[in-house]
């Protein structure tokens, strides 16, 4: 008696080509993954910096006036 598989429903070729882009998918989502850890590396990074930094001194560059003379 012979016994047939269920899971082999679909055809062979249709299996091995979403095989395929799975795997391809994998390589993409995994370049995604290395790329937003980069990112938020960076950005851990910087708000370590930019707390570390002095406050800024603001320098306004103004023509001084004279004073009026006292009479």
């Amino acid at each position: 008696m012979r016994v047939a598989n269920k899971t082999s429903r679909w055809p062979r070729q249709l299996m091995q080509r979403v095989d395929k882009v799975a795997a391809d998918l994998n390589v993409v989502l995994l370049i995604f993954a290395v790329g937003l850890a980069t990112l938020d590396f960076t950005f851990l990074v910087t708000q370590k910096v930019v707390y570390r930094l002095p406050q800024v001194t603001r320098v306004i560059d103004q023509p001084v006036s004279t004073p009026a003379p006292q009479k």
